[in-house]
């Protein structure tokens, strides 16, 4: 007969001390074995594998020998630091490390079973079941915890990681929109080339929750556009700033084809080309994010395109002649009370369907009779026919929204 143990795990602890290289050999090779993705990771698997392994033997044989009498079991700190470590490098994933835990307990199980029933390791079949019994709740033990401590740290440092390159990233796009980075380093440290055509967008969200929607919508829209490059970085807690390089002429049509889920905004500048280019589309989505939430068309569930508001935000950025521009243009109408902001909603969507009643009605989700009504309420507010060719009556419509918001403001 082998060894007689003092306590129940004290076989263990012999086992694995005595067994240890021959035991490190057959873990690696049947992990290796069932999970083969262990010898595809980065810079000599076969060593990055079989160290991963010899901190788990010696983790599992300090647990064994330091286990408490409450059952309790504090797996060193050392296989933090070293998931810390393979999370840092990229040495092995998250899923393959779990799954090559598993089978490491499975082949732990199998061979301490049969050094129990055979060599100088066997056990009484008195004393078997119950070493049997106290091992084997102390290897599921160790690797349920195991598991659970290197997921933990695992993902801790790739968010960590990602924190860091997300910060860093922000800070080169800052410096090269504010001029006080190179284009070369740029490119170096961004991967995205300056010599090209951009097109620029700011997306955010009302509340932080809706960030996973925000990426899946934003996700989506560069699929469709299948741009060269696509550039963004995180602007705050809630909102991200982008570019693309897009190979589809058709680009306008397909963002505003776009539906944006509740709680989510974005806004695009206008195509543009070069290293003044990519500033200047950034540019045309800040102005288009300003109008779009000052005249509330940014919160209509579909994103907000420059060229769309291109006048209202030029002739708004006088906002004392834009605010004289539009009394004397629109007179009562402008005095921004619900109703009239109501008539003056009427009244741009007449405009944009060329006068035809029936369209604003179809889009206002009311009867035509009801647009002709607040038609001639306009009209009386106005002193004057509407004349949808008129191009101040039409700018003065767009610019309403924006000044009388000033207005209060101020």
């Amino acid at each position: 007969m082998g060894i007689v143990p003092t306590t129940p795990l004290h076989w263990l602890v012999h086992w694995l001390g005595n067994e240890h290289d021959e035991l490190l050999d057959a873990l690696v090779e049947s992990a290796i074995s069932a999970v083969p993705e262990l010898a595809v990771a980065r810079d000599e698997p076969l060593t990055q594998v079989r160290s991963a392994i010899q901190v788990h033997l010696q983790a599992l044989t300090e647990c064994a020998g330091e286990s408490r009498q409450d059952g309790r079991m504090a797996v060193p700190t050392f296989v933090d630091r070293y998931t810390r470590a393979i999370a840092r490098h990229e040495m092995l994933r998250l899923p393959v490390l779990l799954r090559a835990f598993e089978e490491i307990h499975a082949t732990l199980w199998r061979r301490l079973v049969a050094a129990m029933r055979d060599g100088r390791y066997e056990l009484p079949p008195v004393q078997r079941a119950d070493v049997l019994e106290h091992v084997s709740a102390h290897l599921f033990s160790y690797f349920r915890i195991a598991s659970s401590v290197t997921a933990t740290a695992y993902t801790t440092e790739r968010a960590l990681l990602a924190r860091r390159s997300s910060t860093h990233r922000t800070e080169v796009v800052t410096g090269l929109l504010a001029g006080t980075v190179s284009q070369a380093d740029a490119e170096r440290e961004l991967g995205y080339e300056m010599n090209s055509t951009h097109i620029g967008y700011v997306a955010w969200v009302e509340q932080l929750s809706e960030l996973d929607r925000l990426e899946g919508v934003l996700t989506t829209l560069t699929e469709r556009l299948r741009p060269r490059r696509h550039l963004w970085v995180p602007t705050g807690e809630n909102s991200v700033f982008g570019w693309i390089s897009s190979r589809d002429d058709n680009w306008c049509r397909l963002v505003r084809e776009t539906a944006l889920p509740p709680g989510t905004r974005c806004a695009w500048g206008s195509l543009h080309a070069g290293m003044g280019g990519f500033r200047a589309t950034h540019l045309d989505a800040l102005e288009a994010r300003r109008v779009g939430e000052a005249t509330g068309s940014a919160g209509e569930g579909t994103p907000v395109l420059y060229d769309d508001v291109a006048v209202a935000a030029l002739a708004s950025r006088d906002v004392a002649a834009a605010s004289m521009f539009v009394r004397r243009q629109l007179g009562r109408l402008a005095d921004g009370s619900e109703a009239t902001v109501r008539l003056l909603q009427t009244l741009r969507i007449y405009l944009d369907e060329l006068a035809s009643p029936t369209r604003t009605a179809r889009r206002l989700h009311v009867h035509p009779n009801t647009v002709v009504k607040r038609l001639e309420r306009i009209e009386t507010l106005l002193g004057r026919r509407v004349d949808p060719a008129s191009l101040p009556l039409r700018v003065a419509v767009e610019l309403a929204p924006l000044v009388t918001d000033s207005t209060r403001a101020g």
